[in-house]
């Protein structure tokens, strides 16, 4: 049996994941630290006010990448699994489905 192919959606899955978790993580302590700041003449972190600024587009940009991958992953899956499926016969075919006839009274 030949050996399946490897599916490079997974590789943007992983890093996309990754980021994600990142991402949402620190948004997380962005947020926290808005709401419980511990002192108020401190400045800033960086990170923190690349969260503040653009956090809940890079969610939104990860989540679509996520979403895309997924599908691409799954169909991906599917068409090679269909490939390595061993081919019918020529001469046999499908039988076709009996189909149920309802009589009426």
């Amino acid at each position: 049996m030949p050996r399946p192919r490897r599916n490079p959606f997974y590789v943007v899955l992983g890093v996309a994941g990754f980021a994600f978790t990142v991402t949402a993580a620190s948004s997380c302590v962005a947020v926290l630290r808005g709401v419980r700041p511990q002192a108020v003449d401190a400045a800033p972190h960086p990170l923190e006010r690349v969260m503040d600024r653009y956090g809940t587009s890079l969610l939104v940009g990860e989540l679509v990448v996520l979403a895309i991958a997924t599908v691409g992953a799954v169909g991906l899956d599917q068409y090679n699994a269909e490939r390595s499926r061993p081919s019918r016969e020529v001469g046999q075919q499908a039988r076709p489905a009996a189909v149920d006839r309802v009589t009426e009274p």
